[in-house]
């Protein structure tokens, strides 16, 4: 099947499931292979079927919601497309909670390598963050938040606001966080995904901490991140400032 078709399928499991109010989540899922005929004729077939799911799709995924005027890329320790969707956390989070320090999100919840410059549509964000994770405000004591920057440095670096820390020897160092170095004994009010405050990429020493899971999908705020840059004239332009950087 041609690409742009299989887009369009999972547009419309898109569409049906941001359609209603609750979020939905797969709780199995089983694989089968189909051998699509590509014989002459067979393809429009799967062009009509899809017609109006892809004027549907259309109208919600090609609405430019801003501008991006540099290209964003993915990279360890740290990168632009890393330091936009963190940022985009930790402003959500505190307006949530004002008391939020930083913003934490995995490497790997990164779905896209680099994101051009240019006109942004809501789809783009999509394929972004396709996953439906919600922004969630973890209270951490300080000793343990050590513990999940020595976890981040370990894998290379993850996308962080608020924080920063060099990596040397795979531990982190020189930890600030909300323009303070750590300190070992205070509770820090820290905003990630629901993902990683369930336990995810290793994260279990997260699992028992005191959280508020907000309504809010890191992907939703995202775009509102870059729709409110657009109100105010402003294009998205996030840069490397070390926040996570190696050590020499």
């Amino acid at each position: 099947m041609n690409r742009i078709y299989k887009y369009y399928l999972y547009c419309l499991f898109v569409l049906l499931g941001t359609s209603c109010h609750h979020a939905r989540y797969i709780r199995q899922h089983t694989a089968s292979l189909y051998i699509v005929d590509t014989a002459a004729g067979k393809e429009q077939q799967y062009v009509q079927m899809l017609q109006p799911y892809r004027k549907a799709m259309d109208s919600i995924m090609n609405v430019p919601i801003g501008v991006a005027d540099t290209i964003l890329y993915k990279a360890q320790p740290e990168s632009t497309l890393g330091d936009f969707m963190a940022d985009a956390m930790l402003l959500a989070a505190r307006q949530q909670d004002s008391h939020v320090d930083a913003a934490i999100l995995n490497y790997g919840g990164i779905r896209l390598p680099y994101m051009s410059s240019g006109t942004i549509a809501v789809g783009k964000i999509y394929e972004l963050m396709p996953f439906d994770n919600q922004l969630t405000i973890i209270e951490i004591p300080g000793d343990t938040l050590i513990r999940f920057c020595n976890h981040m440095a370990m894998a290379g670096g993850w996308p962080v606001s608020g924080i920063s820390y060099a990596i040397k020897d795979k531990k982190a160092i020189n930890i600030w966080v909300n323009g303070r170095a750590i300190d070992a004994g205070k509770i820090y009010y820290v905003a990630t995904n629901d993902y990683l405050a369930n336990g995810g990429d290793y994260c279990s020493f997260l699992t028992q901490l005191k959280r508020t899971t907000t309504p809010l999908l890191i992907r939703d705020l995202c775009i509102d991140y870059v729709k409110s840059l657009a109100k105010q004239g402003r294009h998205l332009h996030p840069y490397i400032d070390k926040r996570v950087y190696n050590a020499e």
